[in-house]
């Protein structure tokens, strides 16, 4: 069927119209947001978006965290408003995240945590004679603090500084004045008193109240006198002066103080008090510049028999000096090291069978070059022979010589058997000639020995040794 006229025009027109010309084409929706951040706070909360747009227009919101939860508007057409929540912050650490709403990202960012102290107890009370107590200190999680002492009679021993939750350690030493005394100890921004009693009301006297040590310094004693219950502390003011006795330099009534007494280095003397209930102890040390020295006697002569001898150090008390051998054959039994006035024994052994020998013990003070040699001789032997040479007939035959011995340097004599102890040996350099005395002797005796007899025409000859002595044997031809 043909279509002319004006039913043409209308289809024609019909086809190109909208069923619904009040809707727009989804190409024709934009979107616009009532922001493009959100800033909360630590404590987190409720926070919202809003979206401009089309009636017809459909949208979507989410949160891209897990500290962020959509509470509406995940699905909306139209105009319409994307609420959401921001949980506390779990930390001081600042943190952020994103959220997509319409296609569109929003960013969130949340404080972290402000850092809050608290400290418990914050009050603390201590006896004169201190001792050691803990503070708990309260925060959040990454917030750091110090512990400070606001005295030098507290000493923080553990918990110094510390992150979060924690626990600090102080120690008040003993209080050696009759007032009490306050003190603060900081932690962050907060503040912990500590207040420590008084020595009682009481008067004590020492006996002695001084002292005077050498160098070398020592240990020592005095005598607190007080009444019953009378508390008081002692205090060195010289690091090289330690109380040893009581503990802690606390005490309580009479009783006796140990004190030790480090070793001067210096040349210079020096002095330090300690201080006990109002009284003063004196010490006085020597340095070394005050110490003289001399060592006698210098010079040891010696028999050959196994012995000691012992050489005397004299020098003001404390004075240090030490001392060592130089030689294999002498050895220190005793006085290797001293202070004061003291003796040095070393021992040696026997010399019957070598020549004299020389060796020095070393005394040396503060200084390393500083010092004098002792000087120790050992007599050994020497030898004489008679007569030194025979002549024997071919037939040969027995015969002998003497052999003398004696202290080498002679003068002053070791005497008696000292001087018969000298040890030798007689040997033959030819197998014709042999030593019938047997061998080793010792001091004054003779050598027997036997030539064989001569079966050449050749006269012959060979040697006796005694030590460095010889004698010689020539004997004539058959």
């Amino acid at each position: 069927m043909r279509l002319s006229g004006p039913l043409c025009v209308c289809l024609i027109a019909l086809a190109g119209c909208d069923s619904n010309p009040s809707q727009p084409t989804p190409a024709t929706c934009t979107f616009s947001l009532s922001s493009a951040s959100v800033s909360m706070g630590s404590a987190g909360g409720a926070g919202s978006v809003t979206v401009t747009t089309g009636s017809a227009c459909a949208w979507t919101g989410l949160s891209n965290v897990s500290w962020i939860t959509a509470t509406s508007g995940a699905a909306v057409t139209g105009p319409g408003t994307f609420s959401f929540t921001v949980a506390a912050a779990p930390d001081t650490t600042a943190r952020a995240g994103t959220l997509t709403v319409a296609g569109q990202g929003v960013s969130v960012s949340q404080q972290g945590q402000a850092c809050s102290y608290a400290v418990s107890p914050s009050s603390m009370t201590f006896g004169a004679a201190g001792g050691s107590t803990s503070f708990n200190v309260t925060t959040s999680s990454g917030c750091g603090w110090t512990a400070t002492a606001s005295a030098t009679w507290l000493t923080v021993t553990s918990g110094a500084s510390g992150s979060g939750n924690g626990a600090v350690t102080v120690v008040a030493a003993a209080n050696p004045d009759k007032p009490s005394r306050t003190a603060t100890l900081m932690f962050a921004n907060q503040t912990a008193t500590i207040t420590q009693a008084g020595l009682s009301a009481c008067t004590v006297t020492l006996q002695p109240d001084d002292e005077i040590f050498g160098v070398a310094g020592g240990a020592a004693t005095f005598d607190v006198t007080a009444a019953s219950g009378c508390e008081w502390a002692i205090v060195s003011n010289a690091t090289w002066v330690t109380i040893t006795d009581p503990a802690g330099g606390f005490g309580t009534g009479s009783r006796r103080v140990s004190y030790s007494v480090a070793a001067n280095a210096g040349d210079a003397a020096r002095t330090g008090t300690m201080t006990v209930g109002g009284q003063t102890f004196v010490v006085t040390q020597a340095g070394t510049a005050s110490c003289e020295y001399s060592v006698a006697p210098v010079d040891h002569l010696v028999c050959m028999n196994s012995s000691s001898g012992s050489i005397t150090v004299t020098t003001g008390t404390g004075c240090p000096w030490a001392s060592s051998s130089a030689a294999s054959w002498l050895t220190i039994s005793s006085g290797a090291s001293g202070y004061g006035t003291g003796r040095i024994t070393f021992t040696f052994g026997y010399n019957y069978d070598g020549p004299a020998r020389q060796g020095t013990v070393e005394v040396r003070w503060p200084t390393p070059t500083a010092g004098q040699n002792v000087h120790v001789t050992q007599k050994g032997c020497k030898y004489s022979i008679g007569p030194d040479s025979f002549n024997v007939p071919a037939a040969g035959g027995d015969y002998h010589f003497s052999v003398m011995s004696g202290a080498d340097p002679a003068p002053p004599p070791c005497g008696g058997p000292f001087d018969d102890w000298c040890v030798w040996s007689a040997v033959s350099s030819a197998s014709w000639v042999t030593v019938l005395s047997s061998m080793p002797q010792s001091g004054y005796d003779f050598v027997f020995f036997r030539v064989a007899a001569n079966g050449t025409v050749n006269t012959r000859s060979a040697t006796i040794t005694v030590r460095d002595k010889t004698v010689l044997i020539r004997q004539a031809g058959s």
